[in-house]
């Protein structure tokens, strides 16, 4: 997954990592005139990367992010869904409104793995980021 990210520290050690600024992307692409319904503005994202070619404060350079993001995705968005249908869909004998609390019960589960998994990654620094290119 690539992404565009402007430099905004260069490493106090030769063959640091650069800090990047990243303006997270979003579905609509903040074409707000378009629309008129975007309610803020898109976030920053502050991360550190790896850099094999020589970069000075300001360039734009294209971030790649290794794979393990769309799996954390994947987790984070999924598990709910997922522990929710069983919960709902596993106790068939139960009468509707039991079968309502185990999904939300499986529901609340899987919120918690989530986050336990979006913190055990923060921890773990578990994503890692390379310049592949100068703009």
């Amino acid at each position: 997954m690539t992404q565009t990210a402007t430099v905004t520290a260069l490493p106090a050690v030769p063959g640091g990592q650069v800090e990047l600024t990243i303006v997270r992307q979003t579905a609509c692409g903040h074409s707000c005139d378009g629309c008129g319904r975007c309610a803020g503005k898109a976030r920053e994202l502050v991360i550190r990367a790896g850099s094999d070619i020589p970069v000075a404060l300001g360039d734009q350079v294209e971030v790649y992010s290794d794979n393990r993001v769309l799996g954390a995705a994947a987790r984070v968005y999924g598990l709910p869904v997922v522990l929710f249908l069983l919960g709902y869909l596993l106790p068939s004998s139960l009468p509707e409104p039991g079968r309502c609390l185990c999904g939300g019960l499986g529901f609340a589960l899987g919120l918690a793995g989530a986050i336990a998994c979006d913190r055990l990654v923060k921890k773990r620094s578990g994503i890692s980021y390379r310049i592949v290119r100068k703009l």
